[in-house]
């Protein structure tokens, strides 16, 4: 098992616990992203500096095809629960094993497209609540030590 990886194949849901949309056969691309926000220095009269606090905030952002076509589905959810609170969990690649978990704040996708035929697509960039929530897979040696 390598420790780097490819998108896909991969598992995204969306939504409260026991009803949530399963949308990994819609997503074209998705990553989970970061901002980096930090106050100044400040200079004392001693001349020691002093760092500037730090904050992080974190999207999660990309490209879903549009399920426009159902009442069950994320583009529905993304309508009639637009700006609320949602879990989600994101696993970009079942073979390296990491998933991430936590609550987006929800926004509705796009309907329609640029041309005649093309396919129903909308870009998307959530809110995270806090921070993610990471589960890494277990280290390569417990694996091998493990039983089958």
């Amino acid at each position: 098992m390598s420790d780097t990886g490819t998108l896909g194949p991969g598992l995204l849901t969306i939504g409260t616990v026991g009803s949530e949309v399963d949308v990994s056969c819609l997503v074209n691309s998705a990553k989970i992203t970061s901002e980096k926000d930090q106050g100044d220095n400040t200079t004392k009269l001693c001349g020691t500096v002093k760092r500037g606090s730090v904050s992080y905030s974190f999207t999660f952002e990309g490209n879903v095809d549009v399920d426009a076509g159902t009442d069950s589905g994320l583009f529905a959810l993304s309508h009639t629960a637009k700006g609320t609170e949602q879990t989600f969990t994101f696993t970009p690649s079942t073979e390296l094993g990491t998933t991430a978990t936590g609550i987006l704040v929800i926004d509705p996708l796009d309907f329609g497209a640029d041309e005649y035929g093309a396919d129903l697509t909308s870009d998307f960039s959530y809110s995270i609540v806090g921070e993610p929530e990471w589960t890494y897979p277990a280290p390569a040696a417990a694996r091998a030590g493990s039983p089958e």
